[in-house]
């Protein structure tokens, strides 16, 4: 299914017929998410309302522009309320706290190269949901500057996701 096809399945369930840019995030690349929108747009099949908030034109006319808005606006600040106590309530096992300080011993940061993002986007675009989090990256970092070895970086890989299982 193509992305125009994930963006209308994913509105479909939503008895307030509102979309959010947010909710097409794990759909496909930014460009691709927006061509897909403004194509939608432009055949009439949900209308834009704000930047970033899309919803079906039935419900714009039975609801109306202003409320739709301040729904909206509402689950923005119930997701960014939700991602911050997330934040907060994350700690570091005790592989990520080595690796970290290993990497700020080390001088190295993680950069994505288009070989990161190249596989970020068809993992997606195949409907799987793989997350690498940050001491993931900064694995990836050690080996890639040669601080580190494959072998023990495979090693610490499984010995976080381990770690993370019991926390």
């Amino acid at each position: 299914m193509d992305i125009k096809g994930r963006i209308l399945q994913s509105l479909r369930p939503r008895r307030d017929g509102l979309l959010l840019r947010l909710d097409t995030k794990s759909l496909g690349s930014p460009s691709q998410v927006s061509y897909a929108l403004r194509s939608l747009v432009d055949s009439g099949l949900i209308e834009k309302l704000d930047r970033g908030v899309y919803a079906k034109p039935s419900k714009v006319l039975e609801l109306g522009k202003e409320a739709l808005l301040a729904s909206a606006s509402l689950r923005v600040k119930n997701l960014r309320d939700q991602f911050i106590r997330l934040s907060k309530r994350t700690r570091l096992t005790p592989t990520a706290r080595y690796v970290k300080s290993l990497a700020k011993s080390e001088g190295v940061r993680f950069n994505p190269i288009y070989a990161d993002r190249w596989a970020s986007s068809v993992t997606k675009l195949a409907g799987d949901e793989v997350m690498s989090d940050a001491t993931d990256d900064l694995l990836v970092a050690l080996t890639r500057s040669g601080k580190m070895t494959p072998k023990d970086m495979v090693a610490l890989v499984i010995k976080h996701h381990k770690d993370l299982k019991r926390v």
